[in-house]
C-alpha cells in the first residue's frame, strides 16, 4: 500500500513511511525504465498517443499540484508561511 496499512481504531496518521518510500522508490525505478526505452522526447506513448515529452509535463504538472497541496494543509497545521 502507498501510505501503509490504515486500522479504524489508529490514529489518522498512522502509516508506514519505510512503505510508503520503498513504494515510491519502486514506481521511480519502473518510470525510469519506460522513459529510457523510448528513443526521443517526441516518441508517441502506445497509450494516449501523446509524446513522452507531454506525458513527463503533465506528470510535473500533477506533482507540483499536489505539492502545493500539501503546502497548504501544513499552513493550517503550523502556520508557517513562505520561504
Amino acid at each position: 500500500m502507498v501510505y501503509g496499512e490504515y486500522t479504524e481504531t489508529g490514529p489518522e496518521w498512522d502509516f508506514d513511511v519505510d512503505d510508503s518510500m520503498a513504494n515510491w522508490a519502486r514506481e521511480k525505478r519502473l518510470t525510469d525504465e519506460r522513459v529510457a526505452s523510448y528513443a526521443t522526447l517526441g516518441a508517441a506513448g502506445a497509450g494516449n498517443g501523446c509524446s513522452l515529452r507531454w506525458s513527463l509535463q503533465k506528470l510535473v504538472g500533477e506533482y507540483a499540484r499536489h505539492n502545493g497541496h500539501v503546502d497548504l494543509v501544513r499552513e493550517r497545521i503550523d502556520g508557517a508561511t513562505g520561504e
